[in-house]
């Protein structure tokens, strides 16, 4: 071997040693952090309310949309998340909400609007620049936070008309599957078909999706989570497609109860790491 190509040698594995440091640093800043970002999905446009999915009508107890949903009770999961230790931050990729309660709900739970000027924009990740998708601005602002979990607050709708729909999961990157099997744990034990008031859902249990295609759903959000060691789940356990799901949330006690178990199941993970 010539002394060029020694040379060449050398620096590739002082490369692949130093990209091994810097992976197993980030490995354990994820690990050993008590931060978890919730993510309110999809985002408020002044003119149109929350976007997202949406009851079709109101006849199973009003219209509920899924960002207004989560504005109003993603304050109860950092409450949850919170009382067990962990620091909780809120995030959404649009502009405050002009509604006055909603706007009030926002800044109790001290909700951080990253204001993307296309909020429908495609969005390049920071931290993982070949990763880009919808709604990546907001996970931007989740990775700068260093933290040790990332929960995409979502409601699901496989339907523009009343369809009884059961299969609800948690979407997850391969970090985050043992998180999204202890949420589905919590939810499926805490609110699916509980005797207490649970939410209908004809014995289904909650499921857990692996996600890794960056071309579907949220997916190379999570991958930007994956490759900066961060476990990630979104959120996708009712339908508001579902009349029986859609009676179950349109009370505030249910709302409640839901969110919380959210936040339980992040806090048994987080107790378990």
């Amino acid at each position: 071997m010539n002394m060029k190509n020694l040379f060449l040698a050398v620096l590739g594995g002082i490369t692949l040693l130093c990209s091994s440091c810097v992976q197993q640093q980030m490995q354990q800043i994820a690990y050993n952090s008590k931060v978890v970002v919730l993510d309110i999905g999809h985002y408020f446009e002044p003119t149109r309310g929350g976007q997202g999915a949406r009851t079709p009508d109101a006849r199973h107890g009003g219209i509920i949309e899924e960002t207004e949903f989560w504005y109003r009770y993603a304050g109860e999961v950092k409450k949850t998340i919170e009382a067990a230790g962990y620091t909780c931050l809120i995030c959404n990729r649009g502009d405050m909400p002009r509604d006055a309660r909603l706007a009030e709900a926002a800044r109790r739970a001290g909700v951080h609007h990253v204001k993307s000027p296309q909020p429908t924009a495609i969005y390049r990740s920071t931290h993982h620049p070949h990763r880009i998708a919808v709604g990546m601005l907001s996970t931007n602002y989740a990775l700068d936070q260093q933290p040790g979990a990332v929960v995409y607050l979502h409601h699901n709708s496989n339907s523009e008309t009343w369809r009884v729909f059961n299969k609800g999961a948690f979407y997850c990157n391969e970090r985050g599957v043992r998180l999204a099997q202890t949420m589905a744990q919590v939810m499926s034990r805490d609110i699916l078909d509980n005797p207490d008031k649970g939410m209908p859902n004809h014995g289904v249990p909650c499921g857990v999706v692996l996600r890794t295609d960056g071309r579907r759903g949220g997916g190379d959000w999570l991958n930007a989570c994956n490759e900066s060691f961060v476990p990630a789940v979104i959120t996708e356990v009712a339908f508001l497609s579902n009349p029986e799901h859609a009676r179950y949330l349109s009370s505030h006690e249910n709302a409640v109860k839901f969110a919380q178990a959210i936040g339980r199941g992040v806090v048994e993970y987080m107790n378990a790491r």
